[in-house]
């Protein structure tokens, strides 16, 4: 996908020539937007995937024995053996995540009490509300988060400020938001805000298309051009986790996902190269609704938390689209998909394993190709809108990528939702 820029002084859509007359065809010129400068934000350290599955049955059953008014110490037990064997048997390998960022276990939202009779209790605290916090206290907690993130991104109070901010996220919502309350707290007034809200994992191709749009409108359309829009991603998933279900799906869900923080910046290839490093120059972007598919993932808030579901159809009916949309998407860019597929980095978003194996086995690519996605997971789990910069902030760092090389992204979400971008390493 490409901006257009007039050539020449003249912001009139038609310039005037040397002898008075009006040029009836001027020339533009492509403006290249380029992603660059990621910087991943940890607000708590990483824990294991298999600690994480204990902790997170542990506080299930204190939740649903407080729901069901179990008071005896037997009903407790029975009750925690029930859902820490519903957690081995259908929570997220560590196989296949190692450990995720979960940052609501050192909020307020858990107290600690290192006296309890209770073992569980003594190692990984209690729920300050016995059966989970409402949704406003999670939003109010997604907001203290989400401002400390910006204060954090933007340490540097002598730096100059974006000409715009795309803040992106399908986990928390407030008004004023924190990237409105950061910039009024820094004085950063005249800074362009963009919210970019629920659209789950694949929420940061929409936002890398009004950053693109926003560049691109003022070189065409407006007085002052934009030469650096930020885009921050603040997902705080884990405050989502359901303590009082005891479906599959929730513990497939709650092992699944995690919490994601990252910020990079669009800007045009010339602002880029006069700062240097590496980036991701956008080519081309596209998505595509599969059909009869709307009930198959959603999200949704519920008076606690919001509510996803996630059908085990998903992997199948992108395995059944991808090869078609990838042929689609790269032709708007004149490249032969099937010729050039063996030289192209693959940055999937990780929706799970299951995933990537029928993309991988659909498209017919190496493993290789796709190493990038699978460690994301691995050393990640699924952070939701902020997985994929994490596997593009690697592709620009990797040595073993070379300038020049085609970079085929693309994620998945509620609608059911394909979308995906080519991009060049420059």
């Amino acid at each position: 996908m490409r901006t257009l820029e007039k050539v020449g002084e003249s912001a009139s859509p038609r310039a005037a020539s040397a002898a008075g007359t009006i040029a009836a065809n001027p020339r533009f010129q492509a403006v290249p937007v380029v992603l660059s400068d990621f910087e991943r934000i940890e607000v708590t350290p990483p824990r294991a995937q298999d600690e994480l599955k204990l902790i997170q049955a542990h506080f299930m059953t204190r939740a649903q024995g407080a729901a069901r008014g179990l008071t005896h110490a037997s009903e407790r037990e029975e009750l925690g053996r029930f859902l820490h064997e519903r957690m081995s048997r259908y929570g997220a390998s560590s196989e296949h995540i190692a450990r995720r960022q979960v940052s609501v276990l050192e909020s307020r939202f858990v107290t600690p009490d290192p006296h309890s009779e209770v073992e569980g209790v003594r190692r990984y605290g209690d729920l300050r509300n016995s059966t989970g916090e409402a949704l406003d206290e999670r939003m109010n907690l997604f907001e203290e988060i989400a401002c400390g993130v910006f204060a954090r991104v933007y340490r540097d109070k002598a730096a100059n400020p974006p000409d715009d901010i795309v803040h992106v996220s399908c986990s928390g919502y407030v008004s004023p938001s924190p990237v409105q309350t950061f910039l009024s707290q820094r004085s950063w007034l005249n800074v362009g805000v963009t919210h970019s809200y629920h659209m789950g994992c694949y929420g940061a191709f929409p936002a890398i298309r009004t950053a693109l749009g926003l560049v691109g409108a003022s070189h065409v359309s407006l007085p002052r051009r934009k030469r650096r829009v930020d885009l921050v991603h603040t997902e705080f998933l884990s405050l989502h986790f359901d303590l009082l279900s005891d479906e599959p799906d929730n513990f497939v869900t709650s092992t699944l996902f995690a919490d994601g923080f990252i910020k990079y910046t669009a800007s045009p290839q010339a602002e880029f190269e006069q700062r240097g490093g590496s980036g991701l120059k956008i080519l081309t972007i596209d998505e595509y609704i599969l059909p009869e598919s709307l009930p198959e993932m959603t999200l949704r808030p519920g008076p606690l938390q919001f509510d996803m579901s996630l059908s085990k159809r998903v992997p199948f009916m992108i395995r059944d689209s991808i090869a078609e949309f990838v042929t689609a998407i790269c032709e708007q860019i004149g490249l032969d998909f099937e010729r050039e597929k063996s030289s192209m980095v693959f940055a999937i978003h990780p929706g799970g394993p299951a995933i990537l194996n029928q993309i991988r086995s659909r498209l017919g690519i190496d493993e290789s190709q796709i190493a990038l996605s699978r460690r994301v997971l691995y050393e990640h789990g699924n952070m939701a809108s902020a997985t994929a910069p994490h596997i593009w902030q690697h592709i620009t760092e990797s040595p073993e990528i070379p300038r020049g090389a085609k970079v085929l992204s693309m994620a998945f979400g509620p609608g059911l939702t394909v979308i995906g971008a080519v991009f060049e390493k420059i």
